[in-house]
């Protein structure tokens, strides 16, 4: 199979260090440049707010400066990616500001407040009351109360992980990024031997990332989840069951790069504005970063 090359990589290189945000450019150099994982999360705490929260554009589509759930979710994703410190002071204060803004309508926590409606934001992002149960981001922050928190948290972290394994069993709609925070959470329970992972949960498990998969790659332009989206690494406890779809998905990744030598996303606020254009820079370095790291993983990078 081909492979990205040595100089394709370098010039990914030179456009991270120019164009990437200094999160996504520590990252970067985390994994390419013999960076420090300190770096990482020096320049992850720059989107921290005093509440614990993450916002100020941590999720890169809105750019509300206070905390929201999703972007909060968001640094437990990158401390779980680059094996952070989950024991720190700052990741402790991501799991008081998810305890302490518990709810019950919507359970347990709103995707984003109100008050981000009233910053540049884009157009899919909106403020919905619901009281209907959403896994995400519930299920990865149901994780890290149960290996990280205080006895509190943790029993928090098993009723809301009980709630997510309810509807994965059940016949009811799990989308992709639901099905993604479940994941997580099993995989996070597995590690820790928990009984909660049956084999009944295991093969509903498979089967809804099988359903959330897109082995089309004429539509992998479009927003679709792909097998990198739900297996990382060839290690995965989840790569038997998008095996089928590796090969193609590496050759659409190596086939789709483009002229500055980097990935756009499938995606666009449908805008043609400064905020926009810049938002889609901040996007592609985000993304360049996770698919490097991905090929990297499968060896699919010439040494």
């Amino acid at each position: 199979m081909r492979k990205l090359s040595k100089e394709q990589l370098q010039k990914m290189d030179a456009w991270m260090q120019k164009h990437a945000r200094p999160f996504d450019r520590a990252k970067w150099n985390y994994v390419f440049n013999g960076g420090s994982k300190e770096d990482i999360v020096d320049e992850m705490l720059k989107y921290q707010n005093k509440d614990g929260g993450m916002g100020n554009g941590f999720e890169a589509d809105l750019l509300c400066p206070c905390s929201a759930a999703i972007p909060t979710a968001e640094a437990i994703f990158q401390a779980y990616e680059y094996n952070l410190d989950c024991t720190a002071p700052w990741f402790k204060r991501i799991l008081d500001y998810f305890e302490k803004s518990v709810q019950e309508t919507p359970k347990y926590w709103e995707d984003i407040p109100v008050e981000a409606l009233s910053y540049p934001h884009a157009p899919w992002w909106r403020y919905e009351a619901s009281s209907v149960f959403n896994p995400n981001p519930c299920a990865v922050v149901a994780s890290a109360f149960i290996l990280y928190g205080t006895e509190t948290q943790k029993q928090l972290g098993y009723k809301i992980a009980t709630d997510c394994l309810d509807l994965l069993l059940s016949n009811n709609f799990c989308g992709d990024h639901d099905t993604l925070n479940i994941k997580v959470l099993v995989e996070k329970l597995y590690s820790i031997k928990s009984p909660m992972v049956t084999d009944e949960v295991v093969t509903s498990l498979r089967k809804r990332i099988l359903e959330n998969t897109c082995f089309d790659k004429n539509k992998w332009n479009e927003y679709y989840f792909n097998p990198f989206d739900y297996v990382s690494h060839p290690g995965s406890l989840w790569y038997s069951d998008v095996e089928k779809g590796i090969e193609d998905i590496i050759d659409f990744l190596l086939d789709n790069i483009n002229t500055e030598g980097v990935w756009n996303p499938n995606f666009s606020w449908g805008v043609d504005n400064d905020i926009s254009k810049q938002v889609m820079e901040n996007w592609k370095g985000y993304l360049t970063v996770k698919r490097a790291k991905i090929l990297s993983n499968f060896g699919m990078i010439e040494l």
